[in-house]
């Protein structure tokens, strides 16, 4: 019997497959930067005093980075650095303060800084194509932006690892911010890679670097399990969710799909929770001119609920997951029994530890 571990909040879970029931199991595997290779990439990056690091992710891999370069930049005697995350930052944002970005597209500071340093990581996403700095910022910084980005989308499927208009606009918001970013490509275990530079640039860097190292083919599946390879940035039913799209495609029409996600933040802010307290309603969400965090995912919902049987195992109440169009599971072992009830004893399912980080191919032409 495989012995499959995936992440579920601050803990790992085993899954206990059968090899004869397992389709694949997919997780990115690459050699990793030694903290010396580390280190010789962090110290091009321009330093002075009066520095702002903003860390654009909660996962382990970026405040790892961060504290790496704090130690750098301490250690060449700079002063006055100030170190935050992203959840801090949008709370202290305002139109009195310094503008890094352009008058169209705006990126407000509490205060001047003589080099400002974004440190994010490159992923796959469903609207976007591809989540790294340049949509990070988007979603949390620039509203308008964000609204062009999300009605400029090419249908109401999930999109993950092509390029897309959504990321256009977010990389021709980001190209005129007076920032140097770092950008990481990471495995479960580790960084792979680190690249330096403006923020599309090492955006880009970042993203071929990610297609070329975790594109799978797989067979089309009846079943899949998916899960992503942090716990910290998945840690709310919005961002989890992404982890189900970048894999739904791969799965056969009126196949089942199931996300393990903890979610020990709730729901998230935004358009899920509007849904389950009656304060957005089915029709409410095709409407131009308007976005809400998370407002994609209420429409893939919609869209493919008919077509799919959505599951998640989280600790989120059945009652919500029920109203969103999601059955609920409370263990890894009841997952597997329904999925091969309903689909056969003898019928393999596809597992994808790192949904966030793996690119999925049909062998075959793909059903989406």
């Amino acid at each position: 019997m495989p012995e499959i571990w995936l992440k579920y909040g601050p803990t790992d879970i085993a899954l206990d497959i059968n090899f004869g029931n397992l389709l694949a199991e997919v997780s990115p595997d690459f050699p990793l930067l030694s903290d010396e290779d580390i280190t010789t990439k962090l110290s091009d990056i321009p330093m002075s005093s009066n520095m702002l690091i903003l860390a654009l992710s909660r996962s382990k891999p970026v405040q790892r980075i961060t504290e790496i370069l704090r130690h750098i930049i301490n250690s060449k005697g700079f002063e006055d650095l100030d170190v935050n995350t992203l959840p801090k930052m949008a709370d202290r944002f305002s139109k009195e303060c310094f503008n890094i970005g352009s008058d169209d597209s705006p990126f407000f500071l509490p205060k001047t800084y003589e080099n400002v340093i974004f440190i994010s990581l490159i992923s796959y996403d469903p609207l976007f194509g591809f989540s790294g700095a340049p949509t990070v910022i988007l979603r949390h910084y620039m509203e308008e932006q964000m609204l062009l980005a999300f009605e400029s989308r090419r249908g109401n499927l999930p999109d993950p690892g092509r390029e897309s208009p959504p990321l256009a606009i977010a990389l021709s918001a980001s190209e005129k911010l007076s920032a140097a970013s770092v950008e990481l490509v990471t495995s479960g275990s580790g960084i792979s890679g680190i690249y330096c530079g403006n923020v599309c640039d090492a955006f880009h860097k970042a993203k071929e670097k990610l297609v070329s190292t975790t594109t799978y083919h797989v067979d089309q599946a009846k079943s899949a399990i998916v899960a992503g390879s942090n716990e910290l940035d998945f840690s709310s039913l919005t961002t989890s969710l992404n982890l189900l799209w970048n894999a739904v495609h791969v799965v056969q029409e009126n196949g089942s799909i199931v996300l393990l996600a903890e979610n020990q933040h709730g729901l998230g802010e935004g358009a899920l929770q509007m849904f389950v307290e009656g304060k957005m309603k089915s029709q409410d969400l095709y409407k131009r001119g308007f976005y809400v965090p998370g407002l994609e995912h209420l429409i893939y919902i919609d869209t493919l609920r008919q077509q799919f049987d959505l599951g998640i195992l989280s600790s989120l109440p059945q009652y919500y997951l029920k109203k969103l169009g999601f059955e609920s599971y409370a263990r890894g072992n009841d997952v597997l029994e329904k999925l091969l009830a309903k689909h056969g004893r003898k019928h393999k399912i596809l597992v994808s530890s790192a949904a966030d980080l793996t690119s999925l191919t049909l062998s075959q032409q793909k059903l989406f």
